[in-house]
């Protein structure tokens, strides 16, 4: 079994940041893909592949909307195997393959770019709950899950069997009182489901976060990205984010943690020199502003490359106009000599240091 975890993607039709089974993955970013190129977008997602035993076997990134790879399983194919690897873990790389291979329907191993197929063939998946399951970070906790129909139970099973509504009932009253403030009685529920949904995930957490109890936080979904991820992104930690965040990080230290709160502390410097970030939207467009706070024209050219955010763009389009202004008055200065008018000299002083103004309150 293998299950796939993107992030960042810009479309509901696709859950982020939720450990969807591969066939699943497969059949939801394809349609997501095709919706894409017949909109003539183009959007990046980071994505990670976990096994069985909850380990990672692979990260990459999807193009959705580019016609390179009709789906991610001929991406994952032709990739793959072009990954250099020592020679103990080939088993590993020949395993990855090998379930692919098993868990891809036929329909999707001959998919082409110049067929976009309106309606891929959704019987290989079972019980999608497409709509239903978002991990919607910027939602209070209980908030989320109280508006979230009350029903535990129709959350996990799209079509929920006779009885449904006195489960639901049993559930009510513990979401009613953890809006009042008395959340416990729901976190030592939610802690005996064998599973949860994103939104009871988000909500234990955060509670779990708040009381500093980080290894039970990240226990939830056994990785302390996810964790990170929602102390950046929730509103519970709006107050106090870089405070909370550097905590959980002194514990649960990560690149990408690392990062924002590098981010967060204005430290663009720092932010930009760490390797090995897994670099989401969020964090390509944080490491575009870094660029331009730093007035790093030519890196932060390269950086608005990878977003889509028009107003960064604009604002990258403007810092590349001053840099060019400025270089141009700069030259004129050097160029005049000591016996010129005091007048002028000051004068071209005077509109170099507002291009120079100009540049550092871009952000």
């Amino acid at each position: 079994m293998l299950f796939v975890r993107f992030t960042d993607v810009p479309k509901e039709a696709l859950p982020n940041y939720e450990r969807l089974p591969y066939e699943e993955a497969l059949l939801l970013s394809t349609q997501v893909h095709q919706e894409a190129q017949q909109a003539n977008e183009r959007f990046a997602s980071e994505f990670r592949i976990f096994d069985d035993a909850d380990q990672l076997v692979y990260k990459g990134t999807f193009q959705f909307g580019d016609t390179t790879y009709p789906n991610l399983y001929l991406q994952l194919k032709d990739r793959i195997p072009r990954i250099r690897i020592r020679k103990e873990d080939a088993t590993k790389k020949i395993l990855l393959l090998e379930n692919l291979e098993r868990l891809t329907p036929e329909s999707y191993k001959t998919m082409t770019t110049s067929v976009i197929q309106q309606h891929p063939d959704a019987t290989h998946v079972s019980g999608l709950r497409r709509g239903q399951r978002r991990l919607v970070y910027g939602v209070s906790g209980v908030s989320l899950l109280l508006l979230g129909t009350l029903s535990v139970v129709q959350l996990i099973q799209p079509d929920p069997p006779s009885g449904v509504q006195a489960a639901t009932s049993e559930w009510q009253p513990l979401y009613e009182a953890a809006l009042t403030g008395e959340t416990e009685p729901l976190i030592q529920r939610l802690e005996k489901q064998k599973s949860l949904s994103n939104e009871q995930q988000q909500f234990l957490i955060t509670q779990y976060v708040e009381k500093q109890d980080y290894d039970q936080a990240v226990a939830v979904t056994n990785d302390p990205i996810d964790v990170e991820t929602i102390i950046m992104q929730s509103k519970p930690f709006t107050t106090d984010r870089q405070e909370t965040l550097q905590a959980f990080q002194a514990v649960y230290p990560t690149d990408e943690g690392a990062f924002d709160l590098a981010i967060l502390k204005k430290d663009y410097k720092r932010a930009v020199s760490i390797p090995g970030v897994e670099m989401t939207t969020a964090r390509k467009e944080e490491k575009t502003r870094a660029y331009i706070a730093l007035k790093d024209v030519t890196k932060a050219q390269e950086s608005v490359k990878l977003v889509q955010n028009e107003e960064l763009k604009q604002q990258v389009a403007t810092l590349v106009q001053l840099d060019d202004e400025i270089q141009a008055l700069e030259d004129q200065k050097r160029q005049l000599s000591e016996k010129t008018d005091k007048k002028e000299l000051e004068k071209l002083n005077e509109s170099l240091e507002a291009k120079q103004r100009q540049a550092s309150s871009l952000l």
